[in-house]
């Protein structure tokens, strides 16, 4: 665990998402829970010998499975976008066996924890902007559209502290399986362009930096999308845009998630995002 600023720690270590916490009088602020429950019941007790009080919020960054699925272990109110409330909604009691079966393949040992446990709905929701006042702290949530429906950052204005749940990923490409790419640049363009200073870049994977992973990213999004949109003006085979996918994994060596998991993933990325400029350009 690492402090990044006073009174706020960030864990890059484990297994697939990044997670943090802002200590407070009243207790801990929790961003975002481990993928496994071995990790997070770990991140638990971490968190309370950071603070003896109870953590006071959960909150989370997007649906995602590696999020959501292990929240029960911190055992606070819940808060997320309310896309993500609905989808959280949608699953009643328990989670899909979908979700547990693709967090299971990319860590089969770490995955063997894994059950259909009570899904946790959350308690507080928002759809654009959120503040919280704790314990003298002052955390503003805000919606980062593009990744998913239900994306969300978190601002420390005190710290400069930024986390960006998934909008921001480092030394992996960005998943854009699920993606709205021309709105994530727009939200890019805003975390470039916050109109307080960001001294801190904490990314939903991969090691923490500056504004240089905004722009790693955003450069990421527009170069995809304009090697689709030629390979769609040259009226080439859709088939063939396969072959960006070693050019794209070649780019990040040492990535934070299995090869063969990021694998599929850029291709899931790859072909959502030729639909969506082919939707684009039929209109």
């Amino acid at each position: 665990m690492l402090e990044i600023a006073e009174n706020v720690f960030i864990e890059t270590e484990y297994d697939g998402v990044n997670v943090g916490a802002v200590r407070t009088r009243r207790g801990i602020i929790a961003i975002d829970v481990p993928s496994y429950p071995r990790q997070a019941r770990d991140w638990a007790m971490r968190l309370h010998a950071l603070s003896p009080r109870s953590v006071q919020y959960t909150i989370l960054t997007d649906s995602h499975g590696d999020r959501i699925l292990n929240a029960r272990w911190l055992n606070a109110p819940v808060i997320t976008h309310e896309s993500t409330a609905d989808r959280l909604r949608s699953y009643d009691k328990r989670y899909p066996q979908t979700l547990l079966e693709s967090l299971a393949s990319r860590n089969p040992e770490l995955g063997r924890e894994l059950s259909q446990s009570p899904v946790e709905h959350p308690s507080l929701s928002f759809t654009k902007l959120m503040q919280l006042w704790k314990g003298g702290q002052e955390i503003q949530l805000f919606a980062t559209s593009g990744p998913t429906a239900g994306s969300i950052g978190v601002y420390l204005p005190e710290s400069g502290v930024m986390f960006t749940g998934d909008c921001v990923v480092a030394d992996m490409p960005p998943l854009l399986a699920e993606a709205d790419t021309a709105v994530w640049l727009q939200t890019l363009q805003q975390m470039q362009t916050w109109p307080d200073p960001v001294r801190h870049i904490v990314p939903g994977r991969g090691k923490q930096g500056g504004m240089e992973l905004v722009t790693a990213v955003a450069h990421y999004i527009q170069t995809m999308r304009q090697r689709l949109q030629t390979h769609l003006a040259d009226q080439r085979p859709r088939e063939e845009i396969q072959n960006f996918l070693f050019d794209i994994l070649s780019q990040y060596p040492t990535p934070p998630l299995p090869a063969e998991w990021l694998k599929k993933q850029v291709k899931l990325s790859l072909d959502h995002v030729y639909d969506e400029i082919q939707l684009a350009s039929s209109n």
